[in-house]
C-alpha cells in the first residue's frame, strides 16, 4: 500500500491529528515515512485541516465521513459584504478549505477569492448582483453543511 492509501485508511477509521502525529500513527502500522511525505499524501487524498474540540490542528477526511463528529459544523462564522466585496470569516486555520469549496463550485458570479488563515475575500464578477451572489454562496455553504446561521 502507498502512504496515501494507508493515510486514507487511518483517517477513515477516525484517526486524526497533526502531521507529526500522523507520521507516528503510520509508524505504528509499520510504515516509516517523513512529515513532508505525509503532507504530500494529505494533499493527494484531499484531506482537510481543521481544529478539534481543544483547538488543536488536525487533519481529517472530507465532510461526508466526518458529519457525526461535528468537524465541519459552523466552519464559517460569518458572511458579510459591502457594495464591492464579500468577506467570509471562518474558524482559525480553515479559510483555505472553505475557499477551495467555493472555488471548486465554480460560481458564475464569482471572479475569484483570496484566503488567509480565517478570512476569505471574494471578488464578485458583477457588483450589480452582489446581493444575489451572497445569497447563492450562503445557500451553497448551508447545503454542504459548513455554515449555520
Amino acid at each position: 500500500m502507498t502512504i496515501a492509501s494507508e493515510l486514507h485508511l487511518l483517517l477513515s477509521q477516525g484517526v486524526t491529528g497533526n502531521q507529526t502525529q500522523l507520521v507516528e500513527a503510520l509508524k505504528e502500522r509499520g510504515i516509516h515515512t517523513t512529515q513532508s511525505s505525509v503532507s504530500r499524501a494529505l494533499k493527494k487524498i484531499n484531506a482537510v485541516k481543521g481544529q478539534d474540540g481543544n483547538g488543536s490542528t488536525v487533519w481529517a477526511l472530507a465532510r461526508t465521513e466526518l458529519k457525526d463528529t461535528g468537524f465541519f459544523d459552523s466552519l464559517v462564522t460569518s458572511l458579510s459584504h459591502n457594495t464591492q466585496l464579500i468577506v467570509i470569516h471562518t474558524r482559525p486555520g480553515t479559510a483555505n478549505t472553505v475557499a477551495k469549496f467555493i472555488d471548486d463550485h465554480d460560481f458564475d458570479r464569482v471572479m475569484g477569492s483570496v484566503a488567509g488563515d480565517d478570512t476569505i475575500v471574494i471578488v464578485p464578477a458583477d457588483v450589480a448582483f452582489i446581493n444575489e451572489t451572497v445569497q447563492e454562496i450562503s445557500a451553497y455553504m448551508k447545503q454542504i453543511g459548513i455554515f449555520v446561521e
